[in-house]
């Protein structure tokens, strides 16, 4: 017997868990951890099991497919001799060839299916946020995802978006204050924030503050220290900010 089958069979079996947990959660970190023992492989490999056994028995209840579980080991592993044992089984296949591509499809359909419903369910019920019981179990790993919308705020419901002000250092000029609204953000594949898209951007000399009035006991506002920076989109390399505030911004004004 073909070497291959046994990995390509056993990759249709598992590719469900995968699918679920890829689908199920935002997630940054686009790598992939491959200890077969790890966290990640184990709650896909559990994933995987439970849509294999309700197609399972989806398909003996309710069409009368018959699933041989011991045919189906001999094939994985008793070599090119297996093949007689399980020769009526072969026969069937011959008459049914879509039965088992259904089998898979069915699989990979409802993990796709479930995960998309299950991560619906969530961000409708924001089941996700910071400090509900139930973040530490559905809550993707996707931090910046969830600064930047302002999901984590009391008022949530409330933002709009963002507005980011980051200083960059430079050798010669000195540091500098960046301002503007986020329109998107990039991350590496390790998750880690790589570039900020800003809109309507402009800087200023750090060292150009607000001046304090005494008599008032209020900073004065002075719009001249900032000017535009020209261009539709500016791109802020995250690796050159030293510090960064993010203020998020409300349309709704309030009622008169």
């Amino acid at each position: 017997m073909n070497i291959a089958f046994p990995a390509v069979f056993l990759f249709l079996l598992v590719l469900p868990g995968f699918l679920f947990r890829l689908f199920s959660q935002r997630r940054e970190v686009r790598t992939f951890d491959h200890t077969p023992f790890s966290a990640i492989a184990l709650q896909a490999l559990l994933c995987a099991a439970f849509m294999n056994l309700v197609v399972a028995l989806v398909a003996t209840h309710r069409f009368g497919y018959q699933i041989e579980i011991g045919d189906v080991v001999r094939l994985l592993v008793g070599g090119p001799n297996s093949l007689k044992d399980v020769a009526s089984g072969l026969t069937w296949l011959n008459a049914h060839p879509v039965a088992p591509l259904a089998y898979f499809a069915s699989t990979s359909g409802l993990a796709l299916v479930s995960a998309l419903m299950w991560r619906l369910l969530v961000e409708r019920r924001g089941l996700d946020r910071r400090g509900k019981w139930s973040a530490q179990w559905v809550r993707g790993d996707a931090p910046w995802y969830y600064l930047f919308s302002g999901l984590d705020h009391p008022n949530a419901q409330e933002v709009d978006g963002a507005v980011v002000a980051a200083v960059v250092e430079f050798k010669e000029e000195g540091s500098y204050l960046y301002h503007g609204v986020m329109l998107d953000y990039e991350v590496n594949e390790d998750g880690e924030l790589d570039r900020l898209l800003l809109v309507q951007a402009q800087r200023r000399k750090l060292a150009s503050d607000r001046s304090y009035d005494s008599e008032t006991g209020q900073y004065k506002e002075d719009s001249t220290r900032f000017y535009p920076i020209a261009g539709d989109v500016f791109v802020l390399r995250y690796d050159e900010i030293k510090t960064m505030n993010v203020t998020y911004l409300s349309l709704n004004s309030p009622a008169a």
